[in-house]
């Protein structure tokens, strides 16, 4: 029961940030605030230093830049799924949800990725989750408990969704490897966030353990 209470405040929480907290734009917002700025300017530079201090820093060469990485694209990705959840657009819905699914993928990518060069030393190249997931099990001699196994399966399942990393950044008509999919379908988006928050918790583990000890 506790843990049934908590939920509820939870997803009331979620509820309460998304309707009050997050500047989510619709298209129409978009293109008003676009039309609203003047043209371009000559030698106009897309990267400019700032002295503001509240403005984020790009921190590109910064070897210790891997965990503005990771928690970058798993609360990118969680805050996405708030959206789609808790949103009352549908033409919202319907959009957030391919860059949270993106950001998702990144994330376990990214993380199994680094989790490997933390034990290992190994820089793991391709965009394969399974195959990058064997090598974690290896590197990390994980057993095939039953929670491991869950791992596996969830991973899998991505996997056969997205198996180069373009499903979710291409659209159908840019996309060869969408050929053997159907037409659409509806989503549960909550099972899926319990998902993506499980796998967190289960690689975030991971991740602080190799950074520690690296």
């Amino acid at each position: 029961m506790k843990y049934k209470s908590y939920q509820t405040k939870l997803k009331r929480h979620y509820r309460e940030q998304v309707h009050r907290d997050i500047f989510s734009l619709d298209q129409m917002d978009i293109d008003s605030i676009a039309l609203r700025l003047g043209p371009f300017k000559k030698g106009q530079k897309l990267i400019v230093e700032s002295q503001y201090p509240m403005d984020p820093r790009l921190m590109l060469s910064s070897r210790d830049n891997d965990v503005y990485f990771v928690y970058g694209y798993i609360q990118a990705s969680i805050m996405l799924l708030n959206i789609v959840h808790y949103g009352k657009s549908y033409f919202r819905k319907d959009s957030y949800i391919y860059p949270a699914m993106f950001c998702f993928r990144m994330y376990l990518e990214l993380t199994m990725k680094l989790i490997i060069k933390n034990r290992s030393g190994i820089v793991v190249t391709g965009h394969s989750l399974m195959k990058i997931w064997d090598e974690l099990k290896s590197v990390c001699s994980l057993q095939l408990d039953d929670d491991v196994k869950s791992v596996e399966f969830l991973i899998k399942s991505f996997h056969e969704l997205d198996e180069r990393s373009t499903t979710f950044r291409y659209p159908k008509m840019l996309n060869l490897s969408q050929e053997s999919w159907q037409q659409s379908m509806m989503i549960d988006i909550q099972k899926l966030q319990e998902c993506f928050l499980q796998l967190y918790r289960f690689f975030d583990g991971l991740y602080l353990e190799s950074s520690v000890n690296e």
